[in-house]
């Protein structure tokens, strides 16, 4: 058991953590984090130069505030967040330490990425009251990604049930641009008009993602389509006979919507299996 109380332990782990991440003053810090300290987290290398060092890499952004403490024994459990820190999302953080003599001895993490209002199924904060505003310019996460083109896809599956105009207006930009060759591109209303066609000669249209990729601000979606024509589509009369198509669309996102696409559907393929 250590000498110092409860209160003294989790008042010197909330001073440590301010002058580490908050004032930077790393030989201040020294005092707080024992030299033989021993760390536990996986992305953080070992020792208190290990995390020191750490620290010294992040941005000049990077902040800590704390929410709640508790101590018992020689632990002390922190849960707080670590906002600016170049990333898509601050990280909530519980941190356990283990305190003896007044330094902090050794350290376990579990870290989550702050959901905002749109992506928590929660419908709860994970830190204080508030939920956080997306970070502007912070790249895109393939959760992220997904939240966004979900609308259009949801469009493509059994459009002629769909307002197809309201979920294209919640997936894209006023002036969005869907090329399906280099140079030639259908504006958000003429494509809701394409999807309604597909929608009414295929009935039973289904269109999901397979796998999805994000590099910066574009999103490159692998989609599969199927279903079961009944009326002409594409000049083929209907025969009784299904297709499963591959599809590849290729988005840029502005302002947390789709600015524009480049895609091809392998329609020739699907044509071939309604005549076999």
């Amino acid at each position: 058991m250590t000498a110092y109380s409860l209160e003294q332990n989790k008042r010197i782990a909330l001073e440590a953590f301010e002058t580490l991440f908050n004032k930077r003053d790393y030989q201040a810090a020294k005092k707080f984090w024992s030299p033989d300290y021993i760390q536990h987290s996986a992305h953080i290398p070992p020792g208190r130069d290990g995390l020191f060092n750490l620290v010294r890499a992040a941005p000049p952004t990077l902040h800590y505030d704390n929410s709640l403490i508790f101590a018992q024994d020689d632990f002390v459990m922190l849960h707080g967040r670590f906002s600016g820190n170049g990333r898509s999302h601050n990280w909530v953080a519980a941190d356990i330490l283990i305190m003896k003599n007044g330094l902090l001895m050794e350290h376990w993490d579990v870290l989550q990425d702050e959901a905002t209002r749109e992506e928590s199924l929660s419908g709860r904060p994970m830190f204080g009251t508030s939920f956080p505003e997306p970070l502007a310019g912070a790249p895109l996460t393939p959760e992220q990604a997904r939240t966004i083109v979900a609308p259009l896809y949801d469009a493509l599956n059994q459009p002629a049930k769909k307002d197809v105009a309201a979920l294209l207006a919640r997936a894209t930009n006023p002036d969005y641009q869907s090329y399906s060759t280099n140079d030639t591109w259908l504006n958000r209303n003429q494509l809701a008009d394409v999807f309604k066609m597909i929608g009414a000669a295929v009935p039973d249209l289904r269109w999901s993602i397979q796998d999805i990729l994000v590099s910066g601000d574009q999103i490159v979606v692998r989609g599969e389509a199927t279903g079961t024509p009944e009326r002409e589509l594409f000049g083929a009369k209907p025969t009784g006979r299904g297709f499963k198509t591959m599809s590849i669309d290729v988005f840029t996102v502005k302002g947390g919507k789709l600015a524009s696409a480049y895609h091809v559907e392998n329609w020739v393929g699907a044509l071939e299996q309604l005549g076999k």
